[in-house]
């Protein structure tokens, strides 16, 4: 990414730290999750982990949505006993907020989404106006770049989907895959991949990161050319 736009997300990112005191935590992410910057107030939270909850989370609510026949989220809240944690939904970026109960003093969060969301606007412009840091996604190059895949998901480690393709019942599809990767953990905590082979066909499910899984259907003749090939692409957008 060029060094001014970096800059500029910087500068954004440290502004919603001024908008009150009991924000701790400001992280800027792809929809998949993928750490672009993110600021802290002396905290310790991991923002891998923060933005790989709130992309789970920000799907399965658009997911709630579209069953109700609505439009998806434009922000969520969680709620833990200690924390409040906003995440501003953009086109192709999500800005999450952490916010200390501890320093709240009765905060009205409401009336400062529009401050966090006019933020949010902004980094979601000066993001677009570079090509370097691509809106593609993971999956979006393995398909691009793979013609062969049509079926792929991403997904956290306890299975909750961050995205799919070629799939209708992504919630289904990714319990499962999680389902499988965990009992590779009861073999080694250091599980790197399971594949499921047919005759013609590689169920592939492989780690992205420390907080992410990507299950892809390898199908044809020559499946295990074709998993090289996603592992290619993973080692070049992690």
């Amino acid at each position: 990414m060029p060094g001014d736009t970096l800059g500029e997300v910087a500068t954004l990112l440290e502004d919603t730290l001024k908008v009150h005191r009991s924000v701790s935590n400001a992280v800027l992410c792809t929809k998949e999750g993928v750490v672009v910057a993110a600021v802290a107030r002396g905290g310790e939270n991991d923002p891998r982990i923060i933005a790989t909850v709130s992309s789970a989370l920000v799907w399965g609510g658009a997911s709630a949505m579209h069953h109700l026949r609505s439009s998806g989220p434009t922000h969520l809240i969680h709620s833990t006993s200690i924390e409040r944690i906003l995440t501003i939904v953009q086109p192709h970026y999500h800005l999450i907020i952490v916010i200390s109960k501890a320093d709240d003093a009765g905060l009205n969060l409401q009336s400062l989404i529009p401050a966090f969301q006019s933020l949010a606007t902004r980094m979601e412009l000066v993001m677009s106006s570079t090509s370097v840091f691509g809106k593609q996604t993971i999956l979006g190059r393995i398909v691009e770049e793979i013609p062969e895949v049509t079926q792929g998901a991403l997904l956290t480690l306890d299975g909750l989907p961050l995205g799919s393709v070629g799939f209708k019942d992504e919630v289904e599809v990714a319990a499962l895959m999680g389902s499988l990767f965990a009992n590779g953990l009861t073999y080694s905590e250091g599980t790197d991949s399971i594949s499921v082979d047919t005759a013609g066909l590689r169920l592939l499910i492989t780690r992205v990161d420390d907080t992410r899984l990507l299950a892809v259907v390898c199908p044809g003749p020559n499946p295990d050319e074709i998993a090289q090939k996603v592992r290619q692409i993973l080692d070049g957008t992690t």
